[in-house]
């Protein structure tokens, strides 16, 4: 008799011990999805924020990524424009396939270039300069 006690109560404890693991595992299902939904709305916020005609580029949870102008953005999704040659239609996206999105900065800011084109025009004028030197010399 004192087995069979034993017994039921080691099977109650196996019971209780099974299911309070399967309620940790849906706590912890639950807990991310509050995540994601956390994260699409701050993404959602985010993109909002940012000007009509940004570039950015978009990363999808699937490991790929778009690179365009933002066209719009709405609570459930944001419109970009591909960066190509051959003209495409706007790709719509929805937040929740969205990872992250960042700006873009281009190729470079207008003081960089303001600088190369001094710098190209310096070198050519020393030049000049030297080859004018060069003839006056040679007479």
């Amino acid at each position: 008799m004192l087995k069979q006690i034993i017994a039921l109560g080691l099977c109650a404890s196996l019971l209780t011990g099974c299911a309070s693991a399967g309620l940790r595992a849906s706590a912890v299902q639950a807990d991310v999805v509050r995540q994601a939904q956390s994260d699409t709305r701050v993404i959602a916020d985010y993109v909002r924020k940012l000007p009509a005609g940004s570039t950015v580029k978009v990363e999808l949870t699937n490991g790929k990524s778009i690179k365009g102008t933002l066209m719009s953005a709405t609570e459930t999704s944001i419109v970009v424009q591909r960066n190509t040659r051959i003209p495409e239609e706007p790709v719509t996206i929805a937040l929740p396939d969205v990872a992250r999105v960042t700006l873009d900065p281009g190729h470079g800011n207008p003081g960089r270039a303001i600088a190369i084109g001094a710098a190209a025009g310096a070198g050519a004028a020393v030049g000049a300069i030297l080859i004018l030197a060069a003839l006056l010399a040679g007479d």
